[in-house]
C-alpha cells in the first residue's frame, strides 16, 4: 500500500477540469511540473484541504483524508510568498504550528529547527528584517515544526534569484534526506525538479501525463509533449530514418555527432546517418555550441564542443538513442 494516494481526483471549473491519480511512497520526494494552467497548484490545494474535490479520494497511510479539515490531515505547506506573521519574531513564527505546549520546549525546538535550516541565532529577529532566502527558510522551519506526515511546496523558490534558488533547493533536499519527510514539490523550473526529486509527475491540461525519475523522463520520455517539455530535441518523420516505421523519431542534441565530411552508412551500422545538413546557426553557451541544422527541410539540433568551419556537415545518431513517439 502506498503512503499517499490520490485516487481518481476530479475537480471541475467553468473552463477547466482537473483529473488526477497518482501515489507516492513514505519518505519520497516527488516534484510536479507542467505548463502554466496545467493544474499543478490546484492539485496541491486539494491535497492540502484548501479546496475540495468533486469526486475521488485522498489517503495517507491507508486513512481517508478527503473530507478531513486542513489541520487534521498531518500536512504542512510552504508557499511562494513565505506567509510569515509580521507581528511575530522569527522564533514565534516557527512556534506557531507546534503541538508542544510547554514554552521552554517550544523555544528549544524552535532553536533546533533554526539550526537545521542554517539560521542559528536568528530567533529574536523581526521577520521584516530577513532577506527573501532567510524568510523562506523560516517558513520551512515552521512547516517542519508542525511535525507533519507530509510537506507540500508550492513554487517556494520562484521569487528568488537563480544562485539563491540553487542554494535553497540543496537545503530543502538535505533536510528531506535527514528527516525522511514525504514531500510533494510544485515547480515551474525543470532544472530544479531534475536536481532534487526522486520522481517527477508531469501534468498537462489537468491530467497526469507520466510519473518517472528525472533520468527516465529525459532519456525515455513516453510522448513528444514530455520530451520537449523536459529538454531540447529534434523530431523527424520516422520514415526518413527507418524503413516501414511511421510516427515521429525523436533524439536529444547531445546524441547528434557531427563531422565536416560525408559519413559512410556502411561504416556505422548502429547509427542513423544524415549527410548534407546545412548549418543555420551556432549558439555559444560556454560549455558547448548548440547548432541549428537543416536536413531535407527539417530542423535538427546538435550539441558540439567546437563550431564547424563548413556550411554543410554530416550527422550520425546512435539508433538506440532515437525514440519513436506520438
Amino acid at each position: 500500500m502506498p503512503f499517499f494516494e490520490a485516487d481518481r481526483i476530479e475537480k471541475k471549473y467553468k473552463d477547466f477540469t482537473l483529473s488526477a491519480s497518482f501515489s507516492i511512497e513514505e519518505g519520497e520526494f516527488l516534484s510536479i511540473i507542467g505548463p502554466s494552467g496545467s493544474g499543478k497548484s490546484t492539485l496541491l490545494s486539494i491535497i492540502a484541504g484548501i479546496e475540495r474535490p468533486d469526486s475521488g479520494t485522498l489517503s495517507i497511510d491507508g486513512r481517508n483524508i478527503t473530507d478531513e479539515k486542513i489541520q487534521k490531515r498531518g500536512i504542512s505547506m510552504v508557499f511562494q510568498d513565505f506567509s510569515l506573521f509580521p507581528s511575530m519574531n522569527t522564533e514565534k513564527n516557527i512556534q506557531f504550528g507546534m503541538k508542544e505546549k510547554d514554552s521552554a520546549k517550544r523555544r528549544e525546538m524552535a532553536g533546533k529547527l533554526l539550526e537545521i535550516v542554517g539560521l542559528k541565532g536568528y530567533g529574536k529577529r523581526s521577520v521584516s528584517s530577513l532577506s527573501g532566502g532567510e524568510a523562506q527558510r523560516v517558513a520551512l522551519a515552521r512547516a517542519i515544526a508542525a511535525e507533519p506526515r507530509m510537506i507540500l511546496f508550492d513554487e517556494p523558490l520562484s521569487a528568488l534569484d537563480p544562485p539563491l534558488r540553487k542554494h535553497l533547493r540543496s537545503i530543502i533536499r538535505s533536510i528531506h534526506d535527514s528527516l525522511k519527510i514525504t514531500v510533494i514539490y510544485v515547480t515551474h523550473d525543470i532544472e530544479e525538479a531534475f536536481a532534487i526529486s526522486d520522481r517527477i509527475l508531469v501534468m498537462k491540461d489537468g491530467r497526469v501525463m507520466t510519473v518517472k525519475s528525472a533520468e527516465e523522463l529525459y532519456r525515455k520520455p513516453d510522448s513528444l509533449f514530455t520530451a520537449f517539455f523536459t529538454g531540447e530535441g529534434t523530431v523527424l518523420p520516422a520514415h526518413l530514418l527507418f524503413d516501414n516505421v511511421e510516427g515521429n523519431a525523436f533524439f536529444r542534441p547531445e546524441d547528434a555527432q557531427i563531422a565536416e565530411d560525408a559519413i559512410s552508412e556502411d561504416m556505422y551500422p548502429r547509427h542513423i546517418v544524415l549527410n548534407d545538413c546545412t548549418v543555420l546557426s551556432a549558439d555559444f553557451s560556454g560549455p558547448h555550441y548548440m547548432l541549428g541544422l537543416s536536413y531535407q527541410g527539417y530542423p535538427v539540433l546538435a550539441e558540439v564542443q567546437r563550431k564547424p568551419r563548413k556550411a554543410n556537415v554530416s550527422v550520425k545518431i546512435p539508433k538506440d538513442s532515437i525514440l519513436v513517439l506520438e
